[in-house]
């Protein structure tokens, strides 16, 4: 009984150290990540395993994942700028290991590439960035410099088997110094674009009013031109009225009517001389004649 009992323990301890090997022999690979098989802790050639499960043996391999997927860095580095200020900025990164890179990553750097790689070419970048701007050019040309850093840091650690996928300056600080004259300045000018303003507000309105004026001093002319022209045309044609009635007396005008009108006219005293070649002097018989006789029935009566 007591062999049956102790075969039995050995063969339950066999079992359980089988059990224990079986389930130390397979490992598990992330989704979105590599795995790295390594042999007595040297990475074995070729040995890149995909997202999934995967056997090794026990005790003498393992398999070290590495993650694909999108990873997020934030830093805070300084530097100088163009103009020699202090630059201290806070940096965010975003970067993913590349899968067919993964091997020669953890090969060269393990699993410290972030703190090897990526860190030190980041603060690198920015200095190299930052010594192209003015600090003022920092501020004002955020988006720009950020789009740069972005571009070289991709172009250093694409190589290195790291993409870069955003990059974004979260924020910029300066001396307490040059913060003080840029504010200066933003003063200065926005008084100097106040002045600039109200003195275009000021020429507007005195263009406004030359305007006016010239429009009154044209419509006045044009009243005094619009009277004149009234006031010619009336004379022009109190002048033809005129020449017209004129012109009808005198289509009209007949010896009978000249006598007729002399005899109306005369006040009945003769001419103190007489004669033949008295101009404008009439016949007296013409002019009885031109009063139809009344002389005459005067006379007989």
């Amino acid at each position: 009984m007591k062999n049956i009992a102790k075969h039995g323990a050995i063969v339950a301890i066999v079992i359980v150290a089988l059990l224990a090997l079986l389930a130390n022999s397979f490992t598990r690979v992330p989704v979105g990540s590599t795995g790295i098989m390594v042999t007595f802790g040297r990475v074995q050639d070729g040995s890149t395993l995909s997202e999934g499960l995967h056997f090794h043996l026990p005790f003498i391999q393992e398999i070290v994942s590495l993650d694909n997927r999108v990873q997020k860095l934030e830093l805070n580095t300084e530097a100088f700028s163009k103009d020699i200020q202090t630059v201290s900025a806070k940096l965010a990164v975003n970067y993913r290991l590349r899968p067919e890179m993964s091997f020669s990553v953890y090969k060269t750097h393990g699993t410290g590439y972030e703190q090897n790689i990526i860190i030190p070419a980041t603060h690198e970048v920015l200095k190299s960035v930052s010594a192209q701007y003015t600090a003022e050019e920092l501020i004002s040309k955020r988006a720009e410099s950020s789009d740069k850093m972005r571009d070289e840091l991709d172009a250093k650690l694409t190589d290195m088997g790291i993409t870069v996928t955003d990059f974004n300056i979260l924020d910029f600080d300066f001396s307490e110094d040059f913060i003080n004259a840029v504010e200066a300045k933003q003063v200065a000018e926005q008084v100097k674009k106040k002045a600039a303003t109200e003195n275009e507000t000021a020429i507007a309105q005195a263009e406004r009013e030359k305007q006016v004026a010239i429009k009154k001093a044209e419509a006045d002319a044009e009243k005094v031109r619009i009277e004149a022209e009234a006031k010619a045309n009336a004379v022009k044609l109190a002048a033809e009225a005129e020449a017209f009635r004129l012109q009808s007396i005198n289509e009209n005008l007949t010896d009978y009517t000249i006598r007729n009108t002399i005899a109306e006219n005369w006040d009945g005293k003769l001419p103190a001389v007489v004669g033949s070649d008295a101009v404008g002097i009439m016949e007296l018989g013409d002019i009885l004649n031109a009063t139809g006789g009344s002389a005459t029935e005067g006379g007989e009566g």
